[in-house]
């Protein structure tokens, strides 16, 4: 497990509180773990937690997101590995009830922090995974991870980005759009309708326009402030501004 003095060097580096860093350790664990098992072939790593440790996004993030495409026998492989990391790691697990797919919460526990720390793990069973890659994950955490990591393209993952932003209206997502475009994705219109039609919805940029003008800036603040170091967090009032317009601006 991490030492104190790891949780407490990164903290620094991240200019993040101690418990942040040491939920993203578990995620990382949980990952090197998952993609160590045969069945994760199935299991295709998205989200925000894929935008950073994958993808090279900033923010950091409260839960791990995937895509099964393989649902005979998951819950009896999924549940035999979160068996084998309370054993190997004392990470206890506990199912949540959810309409679709399978979510688990997991809780390891560091003996230096005062609260354990937790971990929430969505598995979507729903779709087929359009853009499937291998990727490699590197980390400064005193993690080895030795197989490939399966998970959604950064297209991909745009492509659920403007879904989410179309029907949930999580502030963070519009972050995470002006991420992915930075970061070399592009808006795919295929994609993205793809993506809308298990819902029955169509999809134009006119009408991705006017949902992002609907998102308020105090919101915004208050959804990253958490998820975000201590100089990015003093900039989001105006960085609101500035990806609103940038967003408009590059998808129109």
């Amino acid at each position: 497990m991490i030492q104190q003095a790891d949780i407490e060097n990164l903290s620094k580096i991240y200019q993040i509180n101690e418990y942040v860093v040491a939920r993203e350790y578990f995620q990382i664990l949980f990952l090197k773990e998952l993609y160590s098992e045969n069945f994760s072939k199935n299991v295709f790593f998205k989200g925000g937690t894929a935008i950073r440790l994958i993808y090279g996004g900033h923010r950091f993030s409260e839960d791990l997101d995937f895509t099964c495409i393989e649902t005979e026998g998951f819950e009896e492989k999924i549940i035999n590995l979160f068996k084998r990391l309370k054993k190997e790691y004392a990470i206890d697990f506990k199912e949540k009830q959810t309409l679709t797919g399978k979510t688990y919460l997991l809780q390891g526990n560091l003996t230096y922090l005062n609260s354990p720390i937790f971990v929430r793990t969505d598995f979507s069973m729903r779709e087929n995974v359009l853009e499937p890659t291998n990727q490699v994950l590197s980390t400064e955490y005193p993690v080895i991870v030795q197989d490939f990591i399966r998970v959604l393209s950064k297209n991909e993952i745009l492509s659920e980005k403007v879904r989410a932003i179309i029907k949930r209206k999580k502030h963070r997502d519009i972050y995470d759009l002006w991420v992915l475009l930075e970061l070399g994705a592009k808006l795919d219109e295929k994609l993205v309708k793809k993506k809308l039609e298990y819902y029955g919805e169509t999809f134009s940029k006119k009408s991705l326009t006017i949902e992002l003008k609907k998102f308020k800036k105090e919101e915004f603040v208050k959804d990253l402030s958490p998820l975000v170091n201590i100089e990015d967090r003093k900039k989001l009032k105006d960085l609101f501004d500035y990806v609103k317009k940038y967003l408009v601006k590059n998808i129109s």
